[in-house]
């Protein structure tokens, strides 16, 4: 995937806004209604967390141990896919919500390329489960996006808009993505800044770096783009810092706070 072009990155091709596990702060995290309350303050773009459940099916969860949203003992690995999907993980966020499940993987993206809205898909794999997180995810991803990229008359680089974007904390599911779905770009995600973070990017083949925005500096971002690739930071939720990153180069952002930032910033 042609990340250059003499020493100079191409447009960033995706909406320059996201909203932060689909949601923000306005409904519980990783559900579909989340998705569309994101959708209904005008953002046409996600992030989202992608877990693997005890037999190898994608869910929408942020945290290894339930417990902070869902009322449940144990992990996700613990349980399978179709039993994750009939827990409660609305109720902490408001009897409004209550019985609202956390969203399957593959339901989303067929929201997403229903309702036209891209996707930031964290692999969030639980300890231990790296490189198959990574490995199914893309597996899956690839397959429910076959016919873009099926399309042999298209270049990657106009491809982009029409994919979801990968990214992670772990290298190894990176790694994983890349051997199932090496079409489908691929961002580093850090928060404490790691001296190979260079390498690391090389070594995965990603085109991002996903920086805490309270780590980033003017110097540290053209940095990185010095060196090629995007700058992609999260999670922003004043207007005066997210204009104050892109015045510095930072190509996209997300938030939780879809109230605050327009998605038009």
């Amino acid at each position: 995937m042609t990340r250059y072009n003499d020493n100079a990155l191409s447009p960033w091709p995706y909406p320059r806004l996201a909203v932060h596990r689909a949601g923000g702060v306005l409904a519980p995290e990783n559900t579909m209604a989340a998705f569309r309350e994101g959708f209904r303050h005008g953002y046409r773009a996600i992030e989202t967390d992608a877990m693997l459940a005890a037999d190898d099916v994608p869910v929408l969860v942020h945290d290894e141990f339930f417990g902070r949203t869902i009322s449940m003992p144990g992990a996700v690995p613990d349980y399978t896919g179709e039993q994750i999907r009939t827990m409660d993980a609305g109720s902490w966020f408001s009897p409004f919500y209550a019985g609202e499940p956390p969203a399957g993987y593959v339901q989303a993206m067929n929201w997403c390329r229903k309702n036209g809205v891209w996707a930031n898909v964290e692999i969030k794999p639980a300890k231990g489960h790296e490189r198959d997180t990574g490995r199914v995810v893309g597996a899956i991803t690839a397959q429910l996006f076959r016919d873009v990229l099926a399309d042999e008359y298209s270049k990657d680089e106009d491809l982009r808009p029409k994919l979801p974007l990968f990214s992670s904390f772990k290298p190894e599911a990176l790694l994983g993505a890349k051997e199932t779905a090496p079409r489908i770009p691929r961002g580093f995600l850090i928060d404490e800044i790691p001296a190979n973070w260079l390498q690391i990017l090389e070594e995965t083949q990603s085109i991002a770096l996903h920086i805490n925005h309270k780590r980033a500096t003017r110097e540290f971002v053209q940095q990185i783009k010095g060196a090629g690739y995007y700058v992609f930071c999260w999670t922003v939720n004043d207007p005066r810092r997210a204009q104050e990153l892109f015045d510095w180069g930072i190509d996209g952002l997300c938030t939780d706070r879809p109230d605050l930032l327009s998605p038009g910033l």
